[in-house]
């Protein structure tokens, strides 16, 4: 849905720009690419300073409404195995609350609403600040938390909040070939992870 608003924004300014495949853009994210917050993914994806800044309020305005996300599948079968089971959701991401409530529909009354930390939630926050004050906020141990993502930057946030990292290679940024961290593949290998706490890779 975000490169599809890249897109058709590129089409409605006359931009003249190539919107990256998905593939193109998981190199991108994995570069280092700076991708959030969006003004941030525009300009990668080539929108000048003026335009960037224009499509991140139409972004604003008309994501939610316009391209609404879609849960990945056996999400849903995955997040209420994990509640059912007694473990505390949480939600740290650098998107903004207005598009990650939609997206979960019912499934979203399975969060602590405590642990929910969106971009709109303290914009100078980082995702280690955010993980840290879940931590605080569960009165655990780093060492208690999971933080599941799929950008080395999560990796990276996990790393420096001290709590432990899997990371999904269906999304953005981490690939099969990554190591140093354990990987999943599919939904399904993660709830066998969180649930068992057995290794993949």
């Amino acid at each position: 849905m975000h490169l599809q608003i890249c897109e058709d924004l590129i089409r409605k300014y006359g931009l003249g720009l190539k919107t990256p495949t998905a593939a193109e853009f998981m190199k991108l994210s994995r570069s280092g690419a700076v991708l959030n917050p969006m003004k941030a993914f525009f300009k990668t994806v080539g929108f000048a300073e003026q335009d960037a800044e224009r499509a991140t309020q139409y972004y604003r305005e008309n994501f939610a409404g316009q391209y609404p996300p879609i849960i990945f599948p056996f999400v849903e079968d995955l997040l209420r195995s994990l509640r059912k089971s007694g473990l505390s959701l949480g939600i740290v991401t650098a998107n903004v609350r207005v598009n990650v409530e939609p997206a979960l529909g019912s499934l979203w009354s399975l969060f602590d609403t405590r642990l929910v930390y969106t971009y709109d939630h303290a914009t100078e926050w980082t995702k280690a600040k955010a993980l840290n004050a879940g931590v605080q906020q569960l009165a655990v141990t780093p060492n208690d938390v999971v933080f599941v993502g799929d950008q080395l930057a999560d990796r990276d946030a996990a790393q420096q909040a001290g709590v432990r990292f899997v990371g999904v290679t269906y999304g953005w940024g981490i690939s099969r070939d990554d190591r140093g961290f354990d990987t999943v593949h599919d939904p399904r290998e993660l709830a066998v992870y969180l649930l068992n706490g057995e290794e993949q890779s």
